[in-house]
């Protein structure tokens, strides 16, 4: 598996609001984006530039992870709202 470069303890703290997860290539992310995207996002917050450019880039994939969050978050509310009002059915053996 190809992790992020964070320390155990970020890693830790992102694993406990369930922000990291493996994607089809066995790769380490953050939701919503690629290992690269990632990895930028992560050392973005390490080391914070100046520059406008890297600047834009950081805020557009903070925005897409955020949003992937958000829909895990509302699909797993919905699945659990839909347990609670599916009809339970006993059967006897």
């Amino acid at each position: 598996m190809q992790t992020l470069e964070i320390s155990s303890e970020r890693r830790a703290r992102l694993l406990a609001d369930s922000l990291l997860a493996i994607n089809s290539r066995n790769q380490e992310i953050l939701h919503g984006l690629t290992h690269e995207e990632s990895q930028f996002l992560i050392d973005f917050d390490d080391d914070t530039p100046n520059d406008a450019t890297t600047l834009e880039r950081r805020c557009a994939l903070a925005l897409r992870h955020e949003q992937a969050r958000l829909r895990i978050a509302v699909a797993d509310d919905e699945g659990s709202a839909d347990e609670e009002y599916r009809p339970r059915v006993e059967t006897r053996f």
